[in-house]
């Protein structure tokens, strides 16, 4: 497993509302410091139920069975997808031999970025795709 200095890090959810659907973008809940392009993102990670029941809002995260589902597509400062439709299945820790997934430090809007279903049977509405993002803030 490799190691990671943390500077910040915080739990981000994209909440499937509605009747599931594929290809809908499912944007990420707004979190105040996370969503005024102030956070340069460097690494992240991605949970199902088997890591994270509920978030500490209290959501329940997708099932295990959901981890092929899902894709997640990150936009940097200028809306382009620098994170296009990644599998959520490779983010996630114990399937990729506990690597952290490790990004060029990229600045990011949180409610720019999004989910979107490839299938729709193994997800509920009212559940989230969680992920752990590790960053700074800018000018740390």
């Amino acid at each position: 497993m490799n190691n990671l200095i943390i500077k910040r890090s915080q739990i981000v959810e994209a909440q499937i509302t509605g009747t599931p659907s594929v290809g809908k973008r499912y944007t990420f809940t707004e979190v105040p410091n996370l969503s005024r392009l102030n956070i340069i993102l460097f690494g992240l990670e991605a949970f199902t139920a088997a890591q994270l029941t509920n978030t500490p809002m209290g959501n329940a995260v997708v099932a295990q069975a959901a981890q092929t589902d899902i894709v997640v597509s990150l936009r940097n400062e200028k809306k382009v997808e620098f994170m296009y439709q990644q599998p959520i299945y490779s983010l996630i820790r114990p399937n990729n031999g506990g690597f952290m997934i490790m990004l060029k430090p990229t600045l990011v809007n949180l409610t720019d970025c999004y989910i979107q279903l490839v299938d729709t049977a193994n997800v509920n509405t009212n559940e989230v795709a969680a992920f752990n993002f590790y960053y700074q803030l800018v000018g740390e």
